[in-house]
């Protein structure tokens, strides 16, 4: 067992994480699918947006500078958050302050939330800041309880769906 591989006592406990999926976005009647790269950590996230052939669409970087998005062009794009930066060149809006969170069956702690706790004692239902967040395929990784998939919604103008391939938590 590796050092980023020592087990996590819980989902609570996991402070930086790196993981890979796969990631499908409707908007406006249009639609984006490919694979998601994300590692974050308190101080920094790195998420790299590829299509199904693995080409380069974007890549984003946040720190305490701001948000930096990188298009397959080599164009480049600042903002103050992932939120507003991805709306403007994307055309739809990655939720990362929530997601952060979120993709680790948990709420935002800075904003309250509504829970609704499914059968099997897990989150399958989040409410927060307009945000409906729906869990499932739980699994364990390192000995915490992950969702393996999520759809992520804002009213009926967004939906981001959400599948992770694979962990690794710090």
């Amino acid at each position: 067992m590796t050092a980023s591989q020592t087990p996590i006592s819980s989902a609570a406990a996991v402070r930086s994480f790196q993981l890979t999926g796969r990631i499908a976005v409707k908007h406006d009647g249009q639609g984006f699918s490919g694979t998601l790269r994300w590692s974050h950590d308190a101080r920094h996230d790195e998420v790299f947006l590829q299509s199904p052939l693995g080409q380069g669409v974007a890549r984003i970087e946040r720190d305490g500078g701001g948000v930096t998005l990188v298009t397959s062009d080599d164009k480049i794009y600042r903002a103050g958050t992932v939120e507003a930066l991805t709306h403007q060149v994307l055309g739809w809006q990655l939720p990362l302050d929530g997601l952060e969170h979120w993709v680790l069956g948990r709420a935002a702690p800075e904003s309250s939330a509504r829970r609704i706790i499914g059968e099997n004692g897990q989150l399958s239902r989040l409410l927060q800041d307009g945000w409906q967040v729906d869990f499932g395929r739980y699994r364990t990784i390192q000995g915490a309880e992950l969702p393996g998939r999520l759809v992520v919604a804002y009213g009926n103008d967004l939906e981001v769906r959400l599948v992770i391939d694979q962990w690794v938590l710090e």
